[in-house]
């Protein structure tokens, strides 16, 4: 009965984390064709930055609860989720080529910020001026962005987006991210609370929880937009999604979180787990250049193959 119980606060938490990461995307992207965004943008940081709510509000949620463990492995293990498997997932449905923009500065950004977050959790604490550093580096990336995106002249209005997307008004705008950040906050704490308990019944460690059951549970908004996209052929929001939701990871959610609380990183997600990480977003760059800048179907099986592999790997090795 007691697994049920928190089996039931798993589902339940993540259902409304869904809802609520879709809600604040569908406002999100509502905000940014009023404000005429590309849509390549819109995926690499309005989008990712939505779909990327419900990792911040469970690290945030457990470091203050006292469990380090699962808000550093939740984004790890969120990073390693989306490349391997979200990706992967979205070109066996359908190839995804990537824009140059993407391997050019986007990819080398995001192995750069996986470095420095190795770097700054190496002393096995990352402090709050570590995490003012990561947020101002992310800070720099969307300036840059933007400013890029300016450059080229990209508009929303050249058929790319459906316009049906923006909302009513702004002030619907404003009511479905109120109602997005209400649902995230209380489908954190569900989910979180269900997780916890599962993982202690199967006695898991908390490094463990984190980077299976909660990334996997709070990678699902990812999941959807992109496998959605990739269907739809919207490769520019296929792919940025997930990069830019991995440098959202990265530095905005381990970047805040410090900030509230610093945030104690154990060794073994350190030296494992954050390698793992680190391998995973450097093998796009092969799998690219193979498939002449696209990932191709079989290149997606592998991805997918490789992060069920690194399942395995956790399960052999606690």
């Amino acid at each position: 009965m007691e697994f049920l119980i928190a089996l039931g606060y798993l589902i339940f938490g993540f259902a409304i984390l869904i809802v609520g990461g879709e809600t604040l995307v569908r406002a999100a992207v509502s905000l940014a064709l009023r404000w005429k965004i590309s849509p390549a943008v819109i995926g690499l940081t309005i989008i990712a930055a939505g779909t990327s709510a419900p990792e911040l509000v469970t690290s945030i949620t457990a470091a203050l609860k006292g469990a380090p463990d699962i808000a550093f492995g939740n984004v790890v293990g969120s990073n390693i989720f989306n490349i391997l498997a979200i990706l992967g997932f979205a070109s066996i449905l359908r190839a995804n080529k990537v824009e140059k923009s993407t391997l050019k500065v986007d990819l080398p950004f995001l192995l750069i910020a996986c470095i420095a977050l190795i770097l700054a959790a190496y002393n096995g604490v990352i402090s709050r001026w570590e995490g003012g550093a990561l947020l101002t580096g992310l800070v720099g990336f969307l300036v840059f962005s933007f400013w890029m995106a300016q450059r080229k002249g990209l508009s929303p209005l050249d058929g790319e987006v459906d316009d049906s997307q923006v909302l009513k008004n702004i002030w619907w705008d404003a009511g479905h991210l109120i109602v997005g950040l209400g649902a995230l906050l209380g489908g954190a704490q569900l989910a979180l609370q269900g997780g916890i308990q599962i993982g202690e019944l199967f006695g898991m460690s908390e490094r463990i929880i984190g980077i299976t059951i909660i990334s996997i549970g709070t990678g699902l908004p990812e999941l959807a937009t992109s496998a959605v996209a990739a269907y739809r052929g919207r490769n520019d929001i296929a792919v940025s999604n997930v990069i830019g939701s991995n440098i959202m990871n990265t530095l905005a959610i381990i970047g805040t979180t410090s900030l509230v609380h610093p945030m104690t990183a154990s060794e073994k997600i350190v030296t494992s787990d954050c390698a793992w990480m680190v391998a995973s977003t450097f093998i796009i760059f092969p799998i690219l250049y193979l498939g002449r800048g696209s990932i191709q179907r079989p290149m997606g099986v592998f991805l997918l193959f490789t992060y069920i592999s690194y399942l395995g790997f956790l399960i052999s090795t606690p």
